[in-house]
């Protein structure tokens, strides 16, 4: 099964992950930096101008680093570089059977069968080319380490896994409550190591934005979907029972963030303390056993959002539970382990994982097995103490969740029609009547037109933009619609609003560019284009061919702009970590700061009379909207949200519309109307 349903089509096709790791390091080794790397529409550009066989990609929320082992064959064609991967991966399962065939008792026929029981979870980690064989081999490689007394090394081996995903760095707190300081010391250390190394490679401006504005909401579990039962964890039913979401999560059992902040954590605290109120100070054979095999367990089931793939780690567990049941002549307590380690790893229909939650009810019952046949328990002189750091600990994370959660509906009420025929909408336009809508849909990016009555039936994709559709440009006054679609290149195509309507509708290409801007008037029209590297800015008006205006020196990347009926702009510009607002008169190449308007700063929209500019400025790690009267410098904050609102448009003088990710998960939005207060 595993050959046929998993290495052979894997070897076949692309399919999903594989190049949400390898496109970072094929644009590292362009030379060119990965900074926006977490923007969804950035991503997919890149992803279509290297031709790699996949409709969607992402990065959010892999740490850098996890590009780094793919740079040797970034240059490979990319179904290439997915063989060599899995060869790979192949590899690193034999040694790491051959690894836990010298720390365990058990024989290779036993080693292969409980391995391929794990049926589900390793074909999609190789049908998808994850990391999760990668960090397998580590743990086991880690557990062989502390077996043979190399503490400092097993730490290091943990935080080498931890930096591709960051569940391995939990092991500190085993490493801690075992006073095993050489294995926190190694990981610690390590860790920095390659942090430095990261840095290196990358730069800071990627990992400035996955500290700031990724990991939080990561840990939150506020990524894909997170109301989706399918991630069969405690997490997603606490989503799914306590916050509503107008699209998402219409009708939850009862509307209350407080009660999803309290419950989550204390589901949270409780599993955590179990375990280590089972953890003993002795340091044996038969203790490391259980306590590295429970606790593998126990991470993945207080993972946030564990796909299938994730449980491909339970091979290490249910190899080192097998063994040390058998060694304790408990053959019966090893079969229940392997029963419901193969029951938590089987394909299953998709009611029983998503309404009955089979996979994470296998996987609890195991960690309960686990549990009730710990070795050892914590001396009572730990006891007090450590309830006392679990009831604080139980504090901090419900005071850490009220606040990931605040304001969370402030926008709900603001919100468009539920129109979304896809996962997100990054742009929300006024095209005459007409809303327009930028979405990524199953197999595209691409443009969703609105009639003036919206509703889910009217929505309808426009067909004739073949590609992925990465930017809208439009406005009440202008007759005509801007779209960058995107394929091997990114080009510019214009549509009459008129014949938005019309599916037999023939968009014309006005030539290369990306990320179109026009003005209020409608007749000067801007657009990006990349030259060896560097960011460059054309501009047209009334419909004559784009001229090239000069780049000032210091101008660094522009992100997003907006054009003056005058035809000059207003630039978000420099690095996506610190962006900054600039103007740019393009008559004279002048270009002059915008100091007076501080902070971190994208997405400039100027309002049709000139008088107001909207943006968003990043607080907290969260991007807010502000509009700022520029006669006066008064600004008026729109969103307070722990979560994104950006890509503001101007409906009219005196109504926004803008993207929102609250309650959707990381950067996947949708649409919302705002009019400013008077």
């Amino acid at each position: 099964m595993f050959v046929v349903r998993g290495l052979v089509p894997a070897w076949r096709t692309m399919n999903t992950d594989f190049p949400n790791y390898f496109l970072p390091a094929v644009i590292h080794h362009e030379g060119l930096p990965i900074d926006r790397a977490y923007e969804w529409r950035w991503f997919q550009r890149h992803k279509d101008h290297q031709q790699i066989d996949q409709t969607l990609v992402g990065f959010l929320p892999n740490p850098p680093l996890c590009a780094a082992p793919l740079l040797p064959i970034a240059s490979l064609p990319s179904l290439d570089a997915k063989r060599v991967w899995l060869v790979f991966d192949l590899v690193l399962i034999a040694l790491s059977l051959a690894t836990l065939r010298r720390v365990t008792e058990l024989p290779w026929r036993r080693l292969l069968l409980l391995t391929f029981f794990c049926v589900l979870p390793l074909r999609e980690v190789f049908l998808f080319g994850q990391y999760y064989v990668v960090i397998f081999a580590l743990l086991c490689l880690a557990y062989y380490a502390a077996c043979r007394g190399h503490r400092f090394t097993c730490g290091a081996i943990l935080a080498a896994a931890a930096w591709f995903k960051i569940f391995p760095a939990f092991f500190l707190i085993l490493f801690l409550r075992k006073r095993n300081w050489r294995a926190a010391a190694g990981l610690i250390t390590t860790a920095a190591a390659l942090g430095a190394l990261s840095l290196f490679l990358f730069g800071w401006n990627v990992h400035k934005i996955l500290l700031l504005e990724v990991l939080p909401r990561a840990l939150h579990g506020d990524l894909v979907s997170p109301y989706v039962l399918q991630w069969n964890s405690f997490t997603a039913l606490c989503h799914r029972f306590f916050l509503v979401e107008p699209e998402l999560n219409p009708a939850p059992w009862m509307n209350s963030p407080s009660a999803y902040a309290i419950v989550q954590a204390l589901i949270s605290v409780t599993l955590l303390f179990t375990f280590l109120f089972s953890t003993g100070d002795d340091d044996t054979p038969q203790t490391r056993a259980w306590e590295w095999s429970t606790f593998v367990a126990l991470l993945l089931l207080m993972s946030s959002m564990p796909a299938a793939y994730h449980h491909c780690v339970l091979i290490f567990t249910v190899i080192v539970v097998v063994d040390y049941f058998l060694k304790r002549g408990e053959p019966g307590t090893a079969l229940a382990a392997v029963i419901l380690y193969a029951l938590a790893c089987s394909p299953m229909p998709a009611f029983v994982y998503a309404y009955l939650q089979g996979r994470l009810a296998a996987v609890f019952l195991l960690y309960i097995l686990l549990f009730l046949k710990a070795p050892t328990r914590m001396p009572s002189r730990l006891r007090r103490p450590t309830l006392a750091l679990a009831a604080i600990l139980l504090v901090a994370l419900t005071l850490s969740n009220l606040r990931s959660l605040r304001n969370r509906s402030e926008d709900f009420s603001r919100r468009l029609p539920p129109v979304s025929i896809g996962y997100g909408t990054f742009a929300a336009v006024r095209a005459g009547d007409r809303l327009l809508l930028d979405e990524m849909i199953p197999d595209a990016y691409a443009a969703v037109v609105l009639p003036p009555s919206t509703s889910r039936a009217a929505a309808q994709r426009l067909p004739s933009l073949a590609g992925d559709v990465l930017a809208i440009a439009a406005n009440p006054q202008s007759p005509f619609v801007y779209f960058e679609v995107t394929r091997q290149r990114s080009q510019i195509f214009r549509l009459p609003v008129a014949q938005l309507d019309r599916p037999d509708a023939a968009p014309e290409s006005l030539g290369e560019g990306r990320d179109p801007a026009i003005s209020p008037d409608g007749r000067w029209l801007a657009d990006l284009r990349d030259d060896s590297g560097l960011t460059t800015i054309w501009m047209s008006k009334d419909a004559a061919p784009a001229t090239r205006i000069p780049t000032p020196p210091g101008l660094g990347d522009v992100l997003e702009m907006t054009v003056t009926n005058d035809g000059d702009l207003i630039l978000a510009a420099g690095n996506a970590a610190n962006p900054h607002l600039a103007k740019l008169k393009t008559s004279s190449g002048e270009l002059t700061a915008l100091t007076d308007i501080p902070g971190a700063l994208r997405y400039p929209a100027l309002s049709p009379d000139g008088k107001s500019l909207a943006f968003s400025r990043r607080d907290s790690g969260s991007w807010h909207l502000y509009v700022r009267d520029l006669a006066s410098g008064t600004e008026q904050k729109l969103t307070s949200a722990a979560c994104n609102a950006t890509a503001p448009a101007w409906e009219d003088s005196h109504t926004l519309l803008y993207v929102s990710d609250c309650g959707r998960g990381l950067a996947l939005s949708a649409a919302a109307r705002v009019t400013l207060p008077q």
